[in-house]
């Protein structure tokens, strides 16, 4: 990814930020992603009274992309205070990206004028991500990017059994 495209990539996560519904927390996210089909996509955390339905940015992002045919993730960009994925985020990100996918995670101060980026790739922000095709349970598809994520041990084909009909 070239610096202008990076560049981008941030600043529509900075205006996603921006559209953040948070007034119990006072914590506002916002995401970007581009797609495998150089698209970019946006997401800004949603609260909720009852803190269990609060849906992260990320996961925000990564929807719109994939509901409007994205196949699947270039980059991601995170944008907020010590911006960290939580555990959702980080196994529906390794769900639509390749271990090496560049993730960018941009802190910006209490003024949203400075601004430290931490770039790092999937691998290191989710190591041992659960993998349904390491773990038998899907055929590589192109809906999913594991076709790039596959092992040796995972090249064999998934086999198909018959269900038995009761009676």
């Amino acid at each position: 990814m070239n610096a202008k495209l990076r560049r981008k990539l941030i600043e529509t996560a900075k205006r996603a930020r921006e559209r953040a519904y948070c007034p119990y927390s006072h914590f506002p996210v916002g995401a970007a992603v581009l797609t495998d089909e150089n698209r970019l996509f946006f997401g800004a955390n949603v609260e909720n009274a009852s803190y269990g339905l609060t849906i992260c940015a990320e996961r925000v992002a990564i929807a719109n992309a994939i509901t409007r045919g994205a196949k699947g993730i270039q980059a991601i960009c995170i944008v907020g205070r010590a911006p960290k994925p939580c555990g959702a985020c980080r196994q529906v990100m390794a769900e639509f990206s390749s271990k090496d996918t560049p993730i960018l995670l941009v802190d910006v101060g209490p003024d949203s004028r400075k601004e430290s980026i931490i770039r790092l790739k999937m691998k290191q922000v989710l190591p041992h991500a659960f993998d349904p095709l390491e773990a038998g349970l899907i055929p590589p598809n192109p809906q999913n990017l594991v076709k790039r994520r596959r092992t040796k041990a995972a090249r064999k084909p998934v086999r198909k059994t018959k269900l038995k009909k009761k009676r």
